[in-house]
């Protein structure tokens, strides 16, 4: 966008859980969601627990315990094993992982990004692929009256965005198929691809150049330039990206702005293989 500027303890000697009532809560407190984050701690707590255990140490109904595990399992958060015991599955642990993930890409980009807005002048975006969107980690605007600027946390169609088609473009095929695969690709401007023929040749040229352009697909009035930061299999984690007005900005593929964005993304990689391994 364009802008001019008390607990109980069970036989096992193990804490048990205060029924539910027994917690304070806001009038705004959702029970349901509350009851759930009660039986994935009960689950944190044991190997594997089954129904008549968990809702003895929680305190909620039995009902309202089966439905939420039931929930929880559809959603592949809750695994039941052949004895009809539950446990927590590794998916739940990925959600927290993903986030010490993102705070690691942010921690390691700003410098970055400083550095590129500094010698560019224009805005630069740090943004990760959630299916079909790209959000907004991080954005360091820039400093013309005159700019391109997101805000962080808000989100834009992956195939209308430089960002989005950077990460796609070095994504495993069958999350590109998912994406496409029965859906009708957004028009946002005349010149976005909406076409998921031509999205995946755009995808392909991409990945031959490791840069991806944006020149009014996603704003008529915005170019954008963006590059996957990598994970050790070669996959986009998140990407980088440049942009600015049309009116100013227009980098070709042998511009040093693009030069210096490869360059970044490159050192990105291998900085946050470092942290992740640490």
């Amino acid at each position: 966008m364009l802008s001019n500027v008390p607990v109980k303890k069970k036989s096992s000697g193990l804490k048990k859980l205060a029924a539910p009532e027994s917690r304070p809560s806001s009038r705004y407190s959702v029970p349901v969601v509350r009851s759930t984050f009660r039986i994935l701690e009960e689950l944190a707590r044991s190997d594997a627990a089954g129904l008549q255990e968990i809702t003895r140490n929680t305190g909620i109904s039995k009902s309202t315990v089966f439905r939420i595990l039931v929930t929880l399992q559809d959603l592949g958060y809750v695994l039941r094993d052949g004895n009809r015991n539950y446990r927590v599955s590794p998916a739940l642990g990925r959600l927290v992982g993903e986030e010490t993930v993102n705070e690691t890409l942010r921690h390691l980009a700003v410098p970055a990004m400083l550095d590129l807005r500094n010698r560019f002048g224009e805005t630069v975006n740090l943004g990760v692929r959630q299916f079909d969107k790209v959000t907004y980690l991080e954005v360091v605007p820039s400093e013309f009256a005159l700019r391109l600027q997101e805000s962080r946390g808000a989100s834009v169609p992956a195939h209308a965005s430089a960002l989005g088609k950077a990460m796609l473009a070095f994504s495993p095929e069958d999350v590109v198929k998912e994406l496409i695969r029965g859906r009708q690709l957004a028009k946002v401007t005349p010149n976005t691809i909406s076409s998921p023929e031509a999205l995946l040749a755009e995808l392909r040229r991409v990945a031959a150049a490791g840069v991806a352009f944006d020149r009014g697909e996603g704003s008529l009035l915005a170019v954008c330039i963006a590059a996957p930061i990598l994970g050790p299999d070669g996959h986009a984690l998140a990407a980088l990206s440049l942009s600015g007005p049309a009116s100013r900005f227009n980098p070709g593929k042998e511009s040093p702005a693009v030069a210096a964005l490869l360059k970044a993304v490159a050192s990105l990689s291998r900085g946050l293989a470092r942290s992740l391994h640490a």
